[in-house]
């Protein structure tokens, strides 16, 4: 699959079908998953798969009655060895690196899912002490997120709207909008871009 089919497909699916996942699967999403770039190739993200029933109950609890979990063949467990990342940068290493190295992995595994023809959601809210228990890690490895993993039974559901590039994106600094990509630098900025129809009906940004 296209990487902007993949990026277009992607959603959080929370329903799934009473199937198992592949093992085939499930290790191609890892390989790529584990590929992940991280501050100074510190590499502190590790995963926990997850299948065990009981375990999965209890993963479901500690993110605060998400049932979802319980309910999906699989949950990876996305998880920062903050030891790796404070041993080149500190206190900067354990409290923002390696969350955001470990939020580069989950991304990777939600991608390669739809690559993979499944759906998945990613769950952030959760008490990091209980799952640190029932997954039985040391306290310096933090849990990032908890990925539930499987057939997606949500055909057709609707997508949510977003944002327009014109309320999104701003040029040089925060609040100038309306520049061309690749336009003239120190151009004047018009407050929003157009959207027009171009030859054979393709929609292209313009500058008013």
């Amino acid at each position: 699959m296209e990487l902007a089919t993949v990026i277009k497909k992607r959603s959080m699916c929370r329903r799934y079908h009473d199937r198992d996942v592949e093992p085939e699967k499930l290790a191609r999403i890892l390989d790529l998953a584990r590929r992940f770039p991280s501050a100074g190739h510190t590499q502190p993200q590790e995963f926990i798969v997850v299948r065990d029933q009981a375990v999965k109950d209890a993963l479901a609890q500690a993110a605060l009655a998400q049932t979802f979990l319980a309910e999906a063949p699989v949950v990876i467990a996305v998880v920062a060895d903050t030891r790796r990342s404070a041993a080149r940068y500190g206190q900067r290493g354990v409290h923002f690196y390696s969350l955001i190295d470990g939020a580069f992995a989950a991304m990777l595994v939600l991608l390669a899912a739809v690559d993979q023809g499944l759906g998945a959601a990613f769950v952030g809210a959760f008490d990091d002490r209980e799952v640190q228990r029932v997954l039985g890690v040391p306290a310096p490895v933090r849990p990032i997120g908890l990925i539930a993993l499987g057939y997606c039974r949500e055909g057709g559901r609707r997508r949510l709207p977003r944002r327009r590039p014109d309320e999104i994106l701003h040029y040089d600094r925060y609040g100038r909008r309306g520049a061309a990509v690749g336009g003239r630098a120190g151009a004047p900025r018009p407050d929003r871009v157009q959207r027009r129809t171009g030859e054979g009906g393709a929609v292209t940004a313009s500058v008013p």
